[in-house]
């Protein structure tokens, strides 16, 4: 899904008063579900002009049906108000940049989720949707009477700060880069942005795999910033767990008389997936993964143009 170029202009949060309206909503899809985000957070956000201009009618009152694919609900809400409105757009930033999602409409939401999904007839692929089905309605006020609500348990992220070249690499002079080979990491960069840009704007995402992302994007963007081959080990076997798709050592990856490696050593472990991949589905198996390394110290989980770096504490 590419970024949808928007204006400032605001959404009317609460219109005009109507009778409620019933909404369905889609948290992603495939390998970029969010659903557990809406819940966590009590909202439901999304992107693209026509969901965004759909959710600029939902109001406080309106009912919200959290689907499954098409054939279930995966949870009910009530779209409510927080400080005398209901929703918005624009003015979360952490919404521009959701796992490369551009979602920056929402609305708030107290959820009631049923202990497995209800399976019903009627829903549609459209992210966000008036519901009219009367089996949908009827299962969805029946949820909202019988479940309790939940509650946000999640803080919304702070806003981000843009870091400039310039501060990367003096902080990578400060670690022991040498100034020497600043340039080289200058250019690194340059290549490796534009061929995630031109994956990002003229290609389909479910074409770009997980091996072309590590092999185009993630392990050049690791050379660059100092990790010599002979320190990467791409895809380590993990007993009885799979295999880490990279791995970094503080030596170099090696076997003893023995056959004994050296995993001992390991010190980073990365998960590459594909560019229509989002990033929280990789973060458990990565941290299962980090478990059977006790010298690890941090975490990565990438699709190649988003990141994301646990720094693993004793």
């Amino acid at each position: 899904m590419s970024r949808t170029k928007l204006s400032s202009s605001p959404i009317n949060p609460n219109p005009a008063a109507r009778p409620p309206t019933c909404w369905q909503v889609a948290a992603g899809s495939g390998d970029r579900g969010y659903a557990d985000m809406f819940l966590r957070y009590g909202l439901a956000f999304v992107g693209g002009e026509d969901n965004i201009r759909r959710m600029g009618d939902v109001r406080a009152g309106d009912r919200i049906v959290l689907k499954h694919g098409k054939t279930a609900i995966a949870a009910v809400g009530m779209v409510t108000e927080r400080d005398g409105r209901c929703g918005g757009h624009l003015d979360k930033a952490w919404l521009r940049d959701f796992d490369g999602w551009d979602l920056p409409a929402y609305c708030f939401v107290r959820w009631h989720v049923p202990p497995a999904p209800i399976e019903v007839a009627g829903l549609t692929r459209t992210t966000i949707n008036k519901v009219q089905v009367p089996e949908i309605l009827a299962v969805t006020d029946r949820l909202l009477k019988s479940l309790p609500p939940t509650t946000a348990t999640l803080t919304e992220p702070a806003p981000t700060r843009q870091v400039t070249d310039d501060e990367i690499l003096e902080f990578l002079i400060r670690h022991g880069l040498r100034p020497a080979d600043a340039d080289d990491l200058t250019a690194a960069l340059r290549r490796i942005r534009l061929m995630a840009r031109y994956y990002y704007k003229e290609c389909d995402w479910d074409d770009v795999r997980e091996h072309e992302t590590r092999t185009f994007l993630i392990l050049p963007l690791l050379l660059a910033l100092g990790w010599p081959e002979q320190r990467l080990k791409v895809e380590l076997g993990v007993p009885g767990q799979g295999r880490i798709d990279v791995a970094g050592f503080a030596r170099p990856y090696r076997r003893d008389d023995t056959g004994q490696a050296n995993n001992q050593d390991c010190v980073l472990i990365l998960e590459s997936k594909g560019f229509h991949s989002g990033l929280d589905g990789a973060t458990p198996q990565a941290h299962r993964y980090a478990e059977q390394f006790p010298s690890c110290n941090a975490v990565v989980v990438s699709n190649g143009f988003c990141y994301k770096v646990w720094v693993m504490t004793s």
